[in-house]
């Protein structure tokens, strides 16, 4: 019986072992070969270096003015990997990298303790392999690792009171973490865990639950941990910070009364169905038949789906809610989505006759994607349906998506022989992997499934991102700008406001929103030697302006963020 026992343990580390190096080189991948290339990335960069440069990590500062957007505890993350690797791609995004491993350790886990090792291991590798959430695993955004820290307060909610429906000192823990989420990016995570909590209530008809879970003990806990900084921040800021965090980045976005974020525009509800089926690529094909097979049977579901259950669905219906929507607000669904797809797909492998209708329709469905999407490619639609997008002909589509599904589109077709090879490859190989599961094979074709992403990921990460985000980074434009600007220069910004630009060109600069701000028209004369801008804002200037700035370096045509430099002449 020991040699069994050993037997068991050994075979467990190894598939634990496996499962953190697939993940590890998911998302470490070239995680510092491309340059930083969004708004929340350039923020992190500048924050953490001013961070270390003054010793003050308690102030979020850009350019000597406080930062009122987000707390600070994801900042810090990046100043403490900055101290060590220095502050640059790797660094911003490694606290990202980080936490989203630690989720897919935390998934792997949770989902085993409920079901057992087999569906732990398995949500693991899938929470690994969502493209969603391996993408914004591999960037530097507080959402992902907002994400880790709900994920762990998750658990010790379960192992506090749901495991066994009787409250424990794990119910502090929980209280601690959550706590510790709202310093990474407020109070949205406990709404969340609340709304969890309620459905979790109504469903059961048992109202002693809310006051079994201790929440004046929780109340205390979390004032003890967020009450200092919040109150330093909105008194250093004079409340600047209290009122821009909680009312604009919070209450405003939710509710859309006078929120100038995303241009004003409230997002349809539905806005979360084809994002979170896209992000949950390729599993989110499952969920078809996942509803198709329970669909007399949610009632009568264990408790702990329950759990699972609610928890996604506070997270979806939340955020379907309000006003201002974006694709990473709901990451924290995706480890429970992971678990109950696991657990489905454990449960499908141990039926007779295993798959064969089912597998025909996922192999056929995924097959007529693939022509579909071939053709609107090779026909051009793709690229006409990305222009629409950029000149917001179609509703609540950005501008900015357009033009990488018109770059992506440009570079595919130039290889497109070879990639019909490779979709054919692929579609061959996962009819093999449907024939093995059909056979009861499922430990074979489950692996090759596993190699098959992750071929796809490590292709995608070391060839296509790094060609695309040519198109999205600043870092080339900078780095050529760099040779024309002295150390002690003052730089103009004007009409473009790019966070990684700044970083990346680390001078002293001011924000400019109209002409007067850079250009005193009575004296005609510049105020800046150097200005920044996209060269259609330059173009629309008057003459007697735009005839004395020198264009010296721009970004290459098509790039997301258009960015000219130009060095001024006072002397007509």
């Amino acid at each position: 019986m020991a040699a069994f026992k050993w037997n068991i343990v050994n075979k467990t580390a190894f598939q634990w072992t496996l499962l953190i190096a697939f993940t590890c080189v998911v998302f470490f991948i070239n995680i510092g070969g491309t340059g930083i290339y969004s708004a929340q990335e350039g923020r992190a960069a500048i924050v953490a270096r001013n961070m270390l440069q003054t010793g003050n990590y308690l102030n979020i500062v850009i350019a000597g003015e406080p930062e009122t957007e987000k707390p600070i505890m994801a900042y810090w993350f990046c100043a403490i990997t900055g101290k060590v690797f220095g502050v640059n791609e790797f660094s911003v995004r490694l606290p990202s990298v980080i936490a989203a491993i630690i989720t897919v350790i935390l998934t792997c886990w949770l989902g085993g303790r409920i079901y057992g090792t087999g569906t732990g291991i398995l949500a693991g590798y899938m929470l690994a392999t969502m493209i969603g959430f391996v993408n914004l695993g591999r960037i530097a955004r507080i959402d992902i690792v907002l994400c880790s820290f709900y994920m762990l307060s998750m658990i010790f909610l379960y192992l506090g009171y749901f495991e066994k429906r009787q409250a424990n000192w794990r119910l502090y823990l929980f209280y601690f973490v959550l706590a510790l989420s709202v310093l990474v990016k407020g109070p949205v995570s406990v709404v969340l865990a609340g709304l969890t909590v309620l459905a979790m209530a109504l469903k059961e008809r048992n109202w002693r639950m809310i006051w079994e879970l201790k929440p004046v003990s929780g109340l205390i806990i979390g004032l003890v941990i967020n009450v200092p900084w919040y109150v330093y921040e909105s008194v250093r800021t004079q409340g600047d910070f209290a009122f821009d965090f909680f009312w604009n980045q919070n209450i405003d976005r939710f509710l859309g009364i006078n929120t100038t974020y995303c241009e004003g525009k409230r997002k349809i509800f539905f806005y979360y169905f084809p994002k979170l089926f896209a992000g949950a690529l390729p599993w989110s094909l499952l969920t078809p038949f996942c509803l198709y097979s329970f669909r007399k049977k949610f009632m009568s579901l264990r408790q702990d789906t329950w759990f699972l259950l609610t928890w996604t669905l506070a997270v979806f219906v939340f955020f379907s809610l309000s006003a201002i929507k974006r694709g990473d607000y709901i990451l924290p669904l995706y480890p429970a989505l992971a678990i109950l797809l696991g657990r489905y797909l454990i449960l499908v492998s141990e039926q007779s006759p295993k798959l064969t209708r089912q597998w025909k329709i996922y192999w056929f469905s995924l097959l007529s994607i693939m022509v579909i999407a071939a053709g609107l490619l090779k026909t051009g639609v793709l690229r006409q349906i990305g222009q629409l997008g950029i000149d917001q002909k179609i509703a609540h589509f950005p501008d900015r998506d357009g033009m990488s599904i018109i770059q992506t589109s440009n570079l595919l077709n130039q290889h497109f022989i070879l990639l019909i090879a490779v979709a054919a490859l692929l579609m061959g190989l996962l009819y093999m992997i449907g024939k093995l599961s059909e056979q009861g094979r499922i430990l074979p074709a489950a692996n090759a499934f596993l190699a098959v992403m992750l071929t796809f990921l490590v292709w995608y990460y070391l060839w296509l991102d790094p060609v695309t985000s040519e198109f999205k980074t600043t870092k080339p434009f900078c780095q050529a700008a760099l040779t024309h600007l002295p150390e002690d220069a003052v730089i103009g910004y004007y009409g473009s406001w790019v966070d990684e630009a700044v970083f990346y060109i680390g001078r002293d600069y001011e924000r400019c929103s109209k002409p007067s701000d850079f250009y005193d028209a009575e004296k005609q004369i510049f105020k800046f030697k150097f200005i920044i801008s996209p060269e259609s804002r330059i173009m629309q200037l008057p003459d007697e302006i735009k005839s004395r700035m020198e264009q010296l370096e721009t970004t290459i045509p098509g790039h997301q963020y258009p960015l000219t430099l130009y060095r001024t002449k006072n002397q007509p």
